[in-house]
């Protein structure tokens, strides 16, 4: 009687799990919804993990749904471009910017050699190869990068002329392309401003920078400056700073040049004057206006002229008259002026007396000293030949 419990109580057991599998089957053929896949079932499987558990069909179709939803296969990563590849190891950069900078080149596929040539050239010259490589970066990415090029004729020129270094032309060459439409104003006026510097090679690359950076629209044009420089006869140290000057003042520079006029031609010397107060004028102070002087004035070395206050004196029409107010001008001076240029006068005309006393003493000197070598020597002469003929 117990084995017959035992054997009845197991197969109620199993009757349950058939009918229990046979309710699912059914459920899942008379709802296709749910056979294919329902996210809210699947929610609320994920809420309440037991109600899956009384039906292991129910389990594994909500398995075979997350599974369905998830890809089969991850896309393989980018492959770095050999070229890129050599650059990054060459300059030791880092990878995530090697990444990016591939990711640049693949779109730039036309100019790829320009380009990596360009990069090795500037990079070569960098501190910091990693840091300069993300601004060539972003330089790309905005379109303002431009690769290595053939230079233009003018840049040639222009390098030729006044020995700019290699990347100096490379920079001037991007100024050409960058900037079409100004380019042989730009070159112009480039030109005049190395023309009146002593090392071109930097100013080139300062005043290119600054037109590629946008810091200024254009150069100033330096024709008013040149004027000036023939007109007072600047040297090579005052034609410098006056360039300097129109360069950094290019605002206001017709003000400016005006003032630097009027001190120049009251100047006895007007290259020393320039060069005086142009750090003033440069750091945008306003020098007064020069008092008048007289064309001939004294300097430490004589009497010197300014050219310009010259022609000025003797473009005049009143002739004499002019000469006559000079005069009474010069005795309108304070007493200590004239007394100082009295002694000055004094002191030359002292100089000069005995520079000449000295040249008289020596000539003085000189003959003596040749008249009695030759009395010695016609002696000498007149005692050999007697001895000559004195008879034995």
């Amino acid at each position: 009687q117990q084995r017959q419990q035992q054997q009845q109580g197991q197969d109620g057991q199993e009757g349950q799990e058939f009918q229990g599998c046979g309710a699912s089957t059914s459920v899942a053929t008379a709802s296709p919804f749910l056979a294919t896949g329902n996210p809210l079932l699947a929610g609320m499987m994920g809420g309440n993990p037991l109600l899956g558990a009384g039906n292991p069909l129910l389990a594994g179709m909500v398995g075979g749904q997350h599974g369905a939803s998830e890809p089969a296969n991850e896309e393989p990563k980018d492959l770095i471009d050999p070229e890129v590849r050599e650059l990054g190891d060459y300059f030791n950069i880092e990878e995530r910017w090697v990444v990016r900078l591939n990711q640049v080149i693949k779109k730039r596929q036309d100019t790829k050699g320009q380009d990596l040539a360009k990069l090795y050239e500037v990079l070569e010259r960098a501190r910091s190869p990693t840091g300069l490589l993300t601004v060539k970066i972003g330089e790309m990415e905005c379109g303002q990068f431009v690769g290595k090029i053939q230079p233009d004729k003018l840049v040639e020129r222009i390098a030729r002329k006044f020995k700019l270094d290699e990347h100096v032309t490379s920079r001037l060459t991007e100024l050409a392309v960058r900037r079409k439409a100004t380019k042989e104003e730009d070159l112009d006026r480039l030109e005049q401003h190395l023309r009146y510097c002593k090392r071109p090679s930097a100013m080139a690359t300062l005043l290119a920078s600054k037109l590629l950076e946008g810091e200024a629209d254009e150069l100033p044009d330096l024709a008013e400056a040149e004027v000036l420089m023939e007109k007072f006869k600047l040297d090579e140290d005052a034609r410098s700073k006056l360039r300097e000057i129109v360069e950094k003042r290019a605002a206001d520079k017709a003000e400016v040049l005006a003032q630097v006029e009027k001190h120049l031609q009251t100047s006895t010397f007007p290259s020393a004057m320039l060069c005086r107060i142009a750090r003033p004028i440069i750091e945008g102070e306003k020098l007064p206006d020069p008092p008048e002087r007289s064309a001939r004035q004294s300097g430490g070395g004589g009497d010197r002229l300014n050219p310009v206050a010259v022609e000025r004196r003797s473009s005049g029409a009143d002739g004499g008259r002019g000469r006559d107010r000079e005069r009474s001008r010069d005795r309108d001076k304070p007493r200590y002026d004239r007394d100082r240029s009295r002694d000055r006068e004094r002191c030359r005309r002292e100089r000069s007396r005995d520079r000449d006393r000295e040249c008289r003493e020596g000539r003085e000197g000189r003959d003596a000293h040749d008249y009695r070598d030759s009395r010695r020597d016609s002696r000498e002469g007149r005692d050999g030949r007697d001895g000559g003929h004195r008879p034995r």
